[in-house]
Parts: C-alpha cells; structure tokens; sequence
C-alpha cells in the first residue's frame, strides 16, 4: 500500500511533506533521498526519518512532483490547507513557547507565571515603598500576582 503523504509547507521552490506511516524508517527516507533527487528541478532533498519529513528545494510545479511519486509509488501526496490561526490561538502559542524557553533556561525551576507573579508582587512592594498606600497600583499588583500565582498553581497540579 502507497503510504500518504501531507504537505507541511510550501513556497515558490521549497516543499516539505511529513509521511507518518514511515516514521523512524531510515532506510524508506535514504531510498526517498536517492530516488527524488534524480527529478529534473530538484536542487536538494533533506530527509529526516525521525520526524517523518522531507525538505525538497526544487523548481518544479507540486502537480509534478505528485505525479512521480504516485507513478513511482513512493507515497500519495494530500496537501491539507493549514488550519487559520485565531488572535486568541496565535497569542497563546507565543506565551506557551515563551514559557517553554523560560522553563528550559531555569531547567524547571520557574515558569512565565511565576516570574508574572513575582515582578506583580515586586511592582506592589515598590508602591508600598514608596508611600503610595491609597493608589489602587499596589493592591491591584499583589491581587494580579495572586491570581496568576494561584493558577499557575492549578495548572501544574494538572499536569502531573
């Protein structure tokens, strides 16, 4: 059976396709490698087996290259369009990537909460300091780091 293969992304000469079914086969990616390779057009072919994936870098159309491969049986091109990305979905994957760069350097020891909570906390500290007992800054401060502190909290008891 013809393994299924998905369009990832796709410029004007570059072309990357995952093939899930193949997966960590080194020997299908080597084979892929030598055998796309030979297209006239196709400048470069970058196989990765563990992430599944194909890099082509070529100046040929994706009718074409789909063409060959459903002729040669080296997999069945589907080009899903992407998934439009919401402003809600776009901002909540830059803060988890941020929070992931966060957690990587600290190497576990603090998170984009934590540090939220603590520079809240820290503005508040400051406003007291600086005899600003009335303004509703301070108090606003340690409400908001109380609030992130608390579901950040939440948030790592699900995860475990």
């Amino acid at each position: 059976m013809i393994p299924e293969a998905f369009v990832c992304h796709n410029t004007l000469n570059r072309l990357r396709v995952r093939i899930p079914s193949k997966r960590r086969n080194a020997e299908y990616f080597t084979a892929l490698e030598k055998d796309l390779i030979t297209i006239e057009g196709v400048e470069s072919v970058i196989a990765n087996p563990v992430t599944a994936s194909l890099l082509l870098v070529h100046n040929v159309s994706l009718e074409r290259l789909s063409e060959y491969a459903a002729e040669k049986q080296l997999f069945s091109l589907i080009h899903i369009p992407p998934k439009q990305m919401t402003f809600h979905d776009s901002l909540t994957h830059n803060f988890n990537v941020l929070d992931k760069k966060v957690k990587d350097y600290t190497q576990g020891a603090t998170d984009i909460g934590s540090l939220a909570f603590l520079g809240l906390a820290g503005a508040g500290i400051y406003q007291i300091s600086k005899g600003n007992f009335t303004a509703p800054a301070w108090y606003t401060a340690f409400w908001y780091a109380l609030n992130i502190f608390l579901k950040t909290d939440k948030k790592n008891d699900n995860a475990e």
